[in-house]
């Protein structure tokens, strides 16, 4: 029987709230501008970056942008060119672990250690790095190192907006909590319906009125 694998972003949103990744399952959202402008300027790092052209490239990719996004996209160019990065030599590769049964993608394999870079569009926090990142960075580490024979205990984790990089080092908490988040994953793949856990972040959810008194996935209900 062929193995399958859960997503690193299935992951994710699995120990964020695995009945709102249940919800959700099956719906295609439109890529968000904010990651657009991410992943193009992710491109360019460890180079001369030419805010022109990439300007264009993205109002190419992502049609919905504007003139407030390019004014963010300028400020965040300058903070990047503040920083030092590493060169990649590949960008967007795929790796999977047959061990943990997860599969994601690298957007940065540097030619240097850490070698992972993993870029988030999100503004860093005033220090250290969110946990959800530190889960993403132990799929991943474990992912490359079982794909590409990478042999690391670290990524780095790059808060493109912020023009700010720090290094992960996943400690033994962030990897239970990674298998927790999989075992949840795996199961909600396999059609289980999830309990709601204690500490949601509900009152920010904007699906929390689906969630009783019967939960169907959103893609049932279109």
């Amino acid at each position: 029987m062929e193995q399958t694998f859960v997503s690193v972003s299935a992951v994710i949103a699995c120990h964020v709230c695995p009945l709102r990744y249940y919800l959700t399952k099956g719906i295609e959202s439109a890529e968000p501008v904010r990651y657009t402008m991410t992943k193009q300027l992710s491109y360019a790092l460890g180079t001369a970056i030419d805010a022109t052209e990439l300007w264009k490239e993205i109002a190419l990719i992502n049609p919905a942008v504007t003139e407030d996004d390019e004014t963010s996209f300028l400020a965040w160019t300058e903070l990047c060119r503040e920083q030092e990065w590493n060169r990649a030599e590949e960008y967007d590769v795929k790796v999977r672990s047959e061990r943990l049964g997860v599969r994601g993608t690298i957007d940065r394999f540097c030619t240097e250690k850490p070698y992972i870079s993993i870029v988030r569009s999100s503004e860093a926090p005033e220090a250290g790095i969110y946990q959800t990142d530190r889960i993403r960075a132990a799929c991943l580490i474990a992912a490359a190192n079982e794909t590409l024979n990478t042999k690391t205990e670290e990524a780095l984790i790059e808060y493109v907006p912020s023009g700010v990089t720090r290094t992960c080092v996943p400690q033994p908490r962030d990897r239970r909590l990674m298998m927790r988040a999989i075992t949840a994953a795996q199961r909600v793949d396999a059609g289980i319906l999830p309990k709601k856990p204690r500490g949601a972040p509900c009152e920010t959810c904007e699906l929390k009125d689906y969630c009783t008194p019967q939960p169907t996935p959103l893609s049932e209900r279109i």
